[in-house]
């Protein structure tokens, strides 16, 4: 259906724009750190019985490397009694067991097959390895002779699959199926090791499902590598909270968000697959939390149709997420110094990439203290990137909603508009506007976002709109649709002041990493 047609409704149904830029991020802990004085997102309802020593034991590391799957931190298994417990389906109740007395150094090693359990593996021990016979294939709840598949389906409410707290943490070759909340939970640790695992739900599209396929939050050192996350309810892949992370070689499908990256510094996201989920690949820090987020390199991933209709729940999932049009492929929100370079995207039907403020979703200044007042976006550097079109055509799949996903609602509805002016769909790289230090708004670009070297679908007029979200909206909530399509500026791909050589220092993160 054309856009002009699902915004054939009077203007005062259109939107209820400006309280849009004034809604508090919720948080998915029903009781968030007492003294943060904000409401705070994912990642922050720590288990009761976490650490409170794990994870700050690190060794110092670069910050222009990150690691890469060796021991970072001061555990090591080295010269230590190591043991191997080995368990076959039908053992769980043992494992259970086993798992609540485990000494350090341990590896687990499991069976090909299928083990049902009623509650979570919960580890509180470091240098623990857990192994199967093999991750399986997507749509498999059940194990076969090659493949371990962890199923929680009965297991109590809003309890994880794997729950861990401990240095030099490693799992693989195996999947998690059905988990009530996180499929693999990992907090305040230090050398953590995803490889080869997958986490699923049985259903897509159910608000119900557990929020996070693998979620490593509080850590340090994080690698998630040849991993497949689908279904979940909030993000398939996330990276919280954490200092150096590399996530490579993943894939991430029918998620609402495939892969996230939050509130984390010095990270590498590498040859992922972010496909058919709501949003593609994610970069945001959230107000209230203490780590300010920087140094993220986004490198040779494929973010294409992303267009799967929004099913994080309102109440129980991160506000942030919920509130993301269908059909966006990259959002970066409150980041900086992030380099996108030899992505594709494609056949997002909102928008390819979107680089937003932190007052989008948190207007109060001081709820950013935390962080350093790091609700700005800034030094953001898109270059050598393939945009392969069929993107902006169909905003939040045209199912929208002002109170749910207000921002999708403004784009469509003054889109619908420029439609009649003679622009043709969201352009590729899109800026909420919102100049956070108040520059003079006569300069083009003040918070250095740069797009350069892009390979663009041959025809293109405009890849770049600052949507001047503040002006532009109060304006189509008053009515004056042709006054805020007026305040949106489009420029081309090439000799303009988003056509720029990037950021200095440059990122050193991942170069030796091929």
């Amino acid at each position: 259906m054309p856009r002009s047609q699902w915004i054939r409704a009077s203007c005062a149904t259109v939107l209820a724009l400006v309280g849009a830029l004034s809604m508090t991020a919720c948080s998915d802990d029903p009781d968030p750190t007492p003294d943060s004085g904000v409401k705070v997102d994912a990642g922050t309802d720590a288990g009761t019985d976490a650490g409170t020593d794990a994870g700050t034991d690190a060794g110092s590391v670069d910050t222009g490397i990150p690691w890469d799957g060796g021991s970072a931190g001061t555990f090591s298994c080295e010269g230590k009694a190591q043991a191997t417990l080995s368990f076959a389906p039908g053992q769980e109740e043992a494992l259970q067991d086993q798992v609540n007395t485990l000494a350090e150094c341990t590896t687990i090693q499991l069976a090909a097959g299928t083990y049902t359990f009623d509650n979570a593996i919960t580890v509180r021990q470091n240098g623990i390895t857990l192994v199967g016979a093999g991750k399986g294939v997507k749509g498999e709840g059940t194990g076969t002779a090659n493949s371990t598949v962890l199923v929680f389906t009965n297991a109590a409410a809003n309890s994880n699959g794997l729950d861990v707290v401990g240095n030099r943490f490693e799992v693989r070759d195996l999947a998690v199926w059905n988990a009530k909340k996180d499929a693999i939970r990992v907090e305040s640790s230090t050398d953590v090791v995803m490889r080869r695992v997958r986490t699923e739900w049985a259903e897509a599209d159910k608000e119900s499902n557990g929020k996070y396929g693998l979620y490593p939050v509080k850590s340090k050192y994080v690698l998630i590598e040849d991993c497949e996350a689908y279904n979940a309810a909030d993000a398939g892949i996330y990276v919280g909270q954490t200092e150096y992370a590399v996530v490579r070689n993943n894939v991430a499908r029918q998620n609402v968000a495939g892969i996230e990256i939050e509130n984390t510094k010095y990270a590498y996201v590498l040859g992922n697959t972010a496909k058919d989920n709501t949003t593609g690949l994610v970069v945001f820090d959230l107000p209230g939390n203490p780590i300010k987020g920087t140094d993220i390199r986004v490198k040779n991933n494929t973010i294409t149709g992303n267009n799967r209709n929004n099913f994080a729940s309102v109440a129980a999932s991160s506000s942030t997420v919920s509130q993301v049009p269908a059909g966006t492929g990259t959002f970066i929100l409150a980041s900086r110094r992030v380099e996108l370079t030899g992505n594709t995207w494609g056949d997002n039907n909102s928008v390819d990439v979107a680089v937003l403020s932190g007052l989008a979703i948190e207007s109060d200044p001081a709820q950013w203290v935390a962080g350093g007042m790091n609700f700005d976006s800034a030094d953001i550097s898109i270059h050598g990137n393939t945009f392969t079109g069929g993107s902006g055509d169909s905003v939040d799949n045209g199912k929208l909603n002002q109170q749910l996903r207000p921002l999708g609602a403004l784009l469509a509805t003054l889109y619908a508009y420029g439609e009649t002016q003679g622009t043709r769909g969201v352009e590729h790289l899109l800026w909420d506007g919102l100049d956070p230090f108040g520059h003079d708004r006569s300069r083009v670009n003040p918070i250095n976002i740069c797009f350069s070297g892009n390979t663009l679908p041959q025809g293109t007029a405009t890849a770049i709109v600052d949507l001047d979200l503040l002006t532009a909206g109060t304006l189509a909530t008053e009515g004056n649709l042709p006054g805020a399509w007026a305040k949106t500026r489009h420029y081309a791909a090439t000799g303009t002041a988003f056509d720029c050589a990037g950021f200095n220092p440059a990122l050193t993160i991942g170069d030796f990493i091929k």
